[in-house]
């Protein structure tokens, strides 16, 4: 997002928006993604269990959102991100229960 936003917004099948929108586009939506990755691999490296949860939820929310902006507002359902989303989040809770809570 930061090197290149204009394709990041294409792979998400967005448009690049301009002005304040141009700085929540990238601060938001990057801020998303480093933060869901860097915290993973906190979690993974440190074997620390509560490093997982935070990305978890950030990934299920935004799934809850993507659900709600279809029923609420008529956004196009968006199935393959939502399902990564949750798959992803689900899985981040599991590895987390895998960790010793002594870790």
């Amino acid at each position: 997002w930061i090197i290149d936003p204009s394709s990041a917004a294409a792979s998400l099948s967005m448009p690049l928006l301009e002005g304040a929108g141009l700085s929540t586009q990238i601060g938001d939506v990057g801020s998303f993604f480093i933060t869901i990755g860097v915290m993973t691999l906190i979690g993974v490296i440190k074997q620390k269990r509560h490093w997982l949860y935070a990305p978890s939820m950030l990934l299920l929310v935004a799934a809850l959102y993507r659900v709600l902006s279809t029923i609420l507002h008529d956004a196009a359902f968006a199935l393959p991100a939502i399902a990564i989303e949750i798959i992803v989040g689900l899985f981040l809770i599991f590895a987390g229960s895998r960790i010793s809570k002594e870790s």
